[in-house]
């Protein structure tokens, strides 16, 4: 019986999937355990077949976007679809799809999901959110030396690839207009807990309030549902405070045609009495009256970098990629004082 690669995975005491890097010449292998692997390929007289080992080498010309992907989420999360929009334009300008992994189906692990399309050699590459990147999903990308770049930094050290806006820097410039314009109490509307863009913005926004000084109580700081019934009630109770805000920063437009509207319900004026910044110009935006002052981040451009970086990872392995990118700017409109 022809001797296989399990054969020599067992015998060497390492990993198929360590064999495979081995045969095929792949990097993270330490030395020693690849001189292991083969002198027990030498030992048991194993040669690789190159018909498969080129098979395992050719490219699908294809790669992958792992999200969760389900009704109503293009409301909830309209910034995934202009980064999925700039990735799929830079790599069909290279001759490669984008297809989409969905990570919210068959209730199946992310980190099985994962191991299922990399040993079905459907991709030569995959983009995901870092909402979904842990130290297992880590080991597992690395295990198969197979490239990938993160949307949005990664929560712990990693080696992996990421790329992200500097939601810091934004948040930051947020604060400092409204302070600009003569805001003294300023409150920030944001999402879920779990929505990681938010609490991205919402740690930029106590590192701005800290570095110039000024409290940041916590009654200031709501957590909403996508629902612009329950964004504006919320907004209105800001506004009964015995110190109401008269600054409100909102993590994305929709909160702004909730706290729009809960400003008006309360009689009072956009910008006299409540001056309004929102991150993201859509989709919600254009239906506010008088249209918000917008802290804008491009992310159709953060898809075309995340896109031309992973065709290079493809190429390069090893080569590892940790930046920010998309700086935000400031769009001047009418819910803010000059």
């Amino acid at each position: 019986m022809a001797v296989t690669i399990k054969d020599i995975a067992r015998e060497a005491g390492v990993s198929i999937a360590t064999v495979s890097k081995v045969i095929n010449d792949k990097a993270h292998v330490a030395p020693g355990t690849r001189e292991k692997v083969l002198r027990v390929m030498d030992k048991l007289s194993y040669a690789p077949n190159a018909a498969a080992a080129n098979l395992a080498r050719r490219s699908s010309k294809n790669v992958l976007y792992a999200d969760r992907f389900y009704k109503g989420l293009p409301y909830e999360n309209p910034h995934m679809f202009d980064i999925i929009c700039g990735a799929s334009h830079e790599l069909s300008r290279k001759g490669y799809r984008l297809s989409l992994l969905n990570l919210d189906s068959c209730g199946k692990k992310p980190e099985e999901v994962f191991e299922e399309a990399i040993l079905s050699r459907v991709a030569d590459g995959i983009i995901v959110s870092s909402a979904f990147v842990t130290p297992h999903v880590e080991r597992l990308m690395l295990r198969y030396d197979f490239p990938q770049i993160c949307i949005g930094e990664p929560g712990f050290d990693t080696v992996l690839s990421w790329i992200d806006t500097n939601n810091t820097l934004s948040s930051d410039l947020a604060v400092e207009h409204l302070l600009s314009t003569g805001c003294r109490t300023l409150a920030f509307m944001g999402g879920r807990r779990e929505d990681r863009i938010f609490m991205d913005r919402l740690r930029g926004f106590r590192s701005a309030m800290e570095k110039r000084g000024l409290e940041l109580r916590e009654e200031y700081i709501t957590y909403n549902p996508p629902e612009v019934e329950a964004i504006a009630r919320s907004a209105a109770a800001l506004l009964e405070l015995p110190q109401p805000p008269d600054g409100m920063i909102c993590t994305n437009s929709l909160m702004a045609v909730g706290a729009v509207r809960a400003i008006r319900e309360k009689g009072l004026a956009i910008p006299g009495d409540v001056s309004l910044v929102a991150f993201d110009d859509h989709p919600y935006s254009p239906m506010v009256s008088p249209q918000p002052t917008i802290i804008d981040i491009d992310l159709f451009s953060l898809g075309v970098h995340a896109g031309g970086l992973l065709l290079k990872k493809i190429r390069d392995p090893a080569m590892l990629v940790q930046t920010y990118t998309a700086l935000p700017r400031l769009l001047l409109r009418g819910t803010t004082r000059p």
